[in-house]
């Protein structure tokens, strides 16, 4: 086993220095990517300065509910950006060299698509946390730091699960890209903001069907103190974790039975 954990260790490593091979692109992508999300939390503070408050959520409760979403992401960016583009590897056939290595194949597409970009989302994360707590009244005690640490640990599992599923699909369909726009990129839009402002029909996709909603949006209830009356249920604001865990469990299983039916493209 830890052996296997070298190996996989290095693997990243090898996918780090690939990213850095050319310096200057790598430094613009990042540039590129810090400017989008500085440009993603000024648009809602814009919408926060004009209006003062969205759907009952202040400024400071946005920014705290916009820093679990980031906090997740900085996770799931780095070490699951390969299922993003698993696709292309089923359609080209390099999945075979994968299943011919002895090591776990899926451990394989994460470490050689590890992206350390992704750390960006958790120094962003980091930035707009110190904000919502200057504008929250949140009292930080030891066991709402351990709480802040398993919801972002279930928030990332809920965000990598639906990465993995969607890329099981590439098993059966070969071709996920639209799937992949739509579920992963699109659909984090949602998460921006309070949940509540969305229409029924919305909300109930939001949390039944692509339970986005226990990333960041039902988790926050729980550390802003707000009321969960209006909510499906009051004790969804303790569920991310579990639902974080089913969801992830979930996708792997998928994955398992989406191998089965892999049939290499013999390129």
């Amino acid at each position: 086993m830890f052996s296997s954990a070298k190996t996989y260790l290095k693997l990243a490593i090898s996918s780090v220095q690939s990213h850095m091979e050319y310096r200057a692109s790598f430094w613009i992508y990042l540039v590129t990517l810090l400017i989008y999300y500085s440009a993603q939390a000024m648009t809602i503070f814009i919408l926060l300065s004009r209006f003062q408050s969205i759907g009952g959520w202040s400024r400071g409760e946005i920014a705290f509910l916009y820093s679990l979403l980031i906090f997740a992401q900085g996770i799931v960016a780095s070490v699951f950006s390969g299922m993003v583009e698993f696709g292309s590897l089923v359609r080209d056939g390099g999945y075979d060299r994968y299943l011919l290595r002895p090591l776990s194949p899926i451990g394989q597409v994460l470490m050689n698509h590890f992206d350390i970009t992704g750390l960006l989302h958790l120094i962003l994360g980091v930035i707009t946390f110190l904000v919502a707590t200057q504008f929250t009244n949140i009292e930080w005690t030891f066991l709402k730091i351990c709480t802040l640490l398993i919801v972002v640990i279930g928030s990332a599992m809920i965000l990598a699960g639906i990465r993995i599923a969607i890329a099981s699909i590439a098993f059966y369909a070969i071709q996920n890209y639209s799937l992949v726009q739509l579920f992963v990129f699109s659909s984090r839009e949602f998460m921006m903001y309070p949940m509540n402002i969305y229409n029924w029909s919305i909300r109930v996709l939001l949390t039944f069907l692509l339970p986005l909603g226990f990333v960041n949006f039902y988790p926050a209830h729980y550390f802003l103190g707000k009321s969960s009356e209006s909510l499906f249920h009051p004790a969804f604001i303790y569920l991310n974790f579990p639902v974080g865990c089913f969801l992830f469990i979930g996708s792997l299983i998928l994955w398992k039975k989406g191998q089965k039916r892999y049939e290499s493209t013999g390129t």
